[in-house]
């Protein structure tokens, strides 16, 4: 092992006593000793917070508070954990997830072969009911870009999915306590984009579990504009780091996937003041030809007037845009197009 090095294990809690309780035997049974459990509750109404003292009064390594600043959300109890957090190393687990009892364990041996590294990717399962019910891998390794990966939709790791040193972790920025939605998007794009150093061991064995929710802060009305602000965030900071850093022809399929949905989220939504924004903010970043251009607009004016319905409109409209932006060079993006643009 790698000294009595600690491990923060880093915990929102938002009204999840009926689950919370799983998490935390998880954590009781360790086989790694010299962990801290440092827990920030966002406000809970039902009796998580009576839950989390009763933790903290049988184990001194417990430690709990109460969001005291604003906004409301994961991100800012994370922050807030982190700023009581006296370990050398940080583990971010949700108050619905497991982690196996080799997991300490094991990430402080492997960060310790790393000395170089600021942050590790492990493996991951996920669950419905019980551990490995769902045998089903987070994700695996690709020969793909990583941050081409995100881009795309396809993140080797979530947040609970690393184990990071504190100090890499507080000087990439910490989590951004603005978002709502795409908080481990952000994350790993910016840390990328910023140069870090990682490892990914995703041949070991899986030693957290993800659980699988039929109801989740996060997906909970993932269409609404609030949440659709914070993803619209997420593609304009990412786009920017990667223009400054001379790197769009590298990553320019990726970002047009992320526009793309974006895009035709707000047009399916009705979001015409984000629509017009998105078209600016296409155009400023020269991601399409004129040609595309054009029929992004041409799609967006047809959506906001409801001409779809008539049926030779929506014919032509499905034609057009398919061909006008099928002059990508890319035949990942012109895939993307033509199976998913829909009226």
């Amino acid at each position: 092992m790698n000294g009595n090095s600690k491990v923060s294990i880093i915990t929102p809690s938002f009204n999840r006593a009926d689950v919370i309780h799983e998490t935390a035997i998880s954590i009781f049974h360790q086989t790694y000793p010299f962990w801290e459990w440092v827990i920030t509750d966002d406000g809970s109404t039902d009796e998580s917070w009576e839950l989390l003292q009763k933790y903290a009064e049988k184990d001194s390594r417990v430690k709990i508070f109460q969001r005291n600043r604003e906004p409301k959300g994961a991100c800012v109890c994370r922050n807030i954990s982190i700023e009581h957090a006296t370990g050398d190393y940080l583990l971010f687990l949700d108050s619905d997830d497991l982690m196996a009892s080799f997991c300490l364990e094991q990430r402080v041996n492997t960060m310790a072969q790393y000395p170089e590294a600021d942050f590790v990717v492990f493996p991951m399962l996920m669950f419905k009911h019980k551990p490995d019910d769902l045998r089903l891998l987070w994700n695996v390794d690709s020969p793909l870009d990583d941050i081409e990966r995100i881009l795309l939709g396809d993140p080797v790791c979530q947040g609970t999915g690393t184990l990071w040193r504190k100090q890499s972790f507080v000087k990439s920025g910490m989590w951004n306590e603005k978002l709502l939605l795409w908080q481990d998007v952000e994350l790993h794009l910016r840390v990328l984009l910023q140069g870090l150093q990682y490892i990914k061991c995703l041949d070991l064995r899986p030693d957290v579990f993800l659980r699988i929710s039929d109801i989740s802060l996060s997906r909970t009305q993932y269409h609404s504009l609030p949440k659709f602000l914070s993803r619209l965030q997420v593609l304009k900071a990412t786009t920017e780091a990667v223009l400054q850093k001379n790197m769009m022809n590298k990553y320019k399929v990726g970002i047009q996937h992320m526009f793309t949905d974006l895009f035709m989220n707000a047009t399916g939504n009705n979001y015409h003041r984000q629509v017009q924004e998105l078209l600016e903010l296409q155009k400023s970043w020269f991601l399409f030809t004129p040609t595309e251009q054009r029929n992004l607009k041409y799609y967006a004016f047809v959506r906001k007037f409801r001409f779809y319905k008539i049926p030779l409109v929506q014919k032509m409209s499905l034609k057009n845009l398919s061909k006008g932006l099928s002059s990508n060079e890319s035949s990942l993006n012109r895939i993307y197009y033509t199976k998913n643009i829909q009226l």
